[in-house]
C-alpha cells in the first residue's frame, strides 16, 4: 500500500503536504514521492503517476509519467521502499488540444503498474494556472472577427455609395 505522497516543485522546493491544494503552471514539474512496504524477491516495479479527473467511468488521465521502483530482496520481513515519479506539466495547445487546460480541482493518482491493487488517489488537490496558449486562442478569435469585418466593410460601403448615386 502506498503510505505517503509529497509534492516537489523545482526551483521552489517542498511546497506543502497534500492536505492542501497545489497550484502549478505549464513548465512546472510535480514530484510525487511514495513509500511502499515490500516483502518478496528483488524486483524492479514501475511507478506510474497521473494527473486527471475522476468521473463516472473511472479516472480520466490527462498527464502521466513513469519511473522505476527497484525493490530489494526481502523474503522474510517488510522493507519500506521509497521512490519518486516526476510529472511534467504541459499546457494545452491550440484550442485546448494536448496537455492540460487551466482549471481547478484536478486529481492525482499513483500506482504500481505491475500490482494494480497498490494505488493511491487524492481528489481535488491540483489547480493549473493558465498558460500563454489560452491567451493566443482568444487573440485568434478576435483577429478572425476583425478580418471578417475587414471583408464585409468594403461591400457595405460600396452598396451605400450606389444608393447615394441613385438618389442624388
Amino acid at each position: 500500500m502506498i503510505s505517503a505522497l509529497q509534492v516537489f516543485r523545482p526551483g521552489v522546493g517542498w511546497l506543502l503536504p497534500l492536505q492542501e491544494k497545489v497550484a502549478l503552471a505549464p513548465g512546472d514539474t510535480l514530484r510525487v514521492s511514495v513509500a511502499v512496504p515490500y516483502k518478496g524477491p528483488s524486483y524492479d516495479f514501475t511507478l506510474y503517476g497521473s494527473i486527471g479527473q475522476r468521473g463516472l467511468f473511472g479516472f480520466d488521465e490527462i498527464l502521466s509519467a513513469r519511473a522505476s521502483l527497484p525493490c530489494p530482496n526481502s523474503p522474510e520481513k517488510f522493507t519500506t521502499v521509497t521512490g519518486d515519479v516526476d510529472i511534467e506539466i504541459v499546457g494545452a495547445g491550440w484550442f485546448g488540444v494536448g496537455g492540460i487546460s487551466a482549471g481547478a480541482d484536478y486529481d492525482l493518482m499513483v500506482k504500481i503498474e505491475e500490482k494494480p491493487e497498490v494505488y493511491a488517489e487524492i481528489d481535488d488537490v491540483i489547480d493549473i494556472a493558465g498558460g500563454g496558449m489560452a491567451d493566443m486562442t482568444g487573440m485568434f478569435g478576435m483577429m478572425t472577427m476583425l478580418m471578417m469585418l475587414g471583408m464585409v466593410m468594403p461591400m457595405v460601403s460600396e452598396g451605400m455609395a450606389e444608393e447615394g448615386a441613385v438618389v442624388g
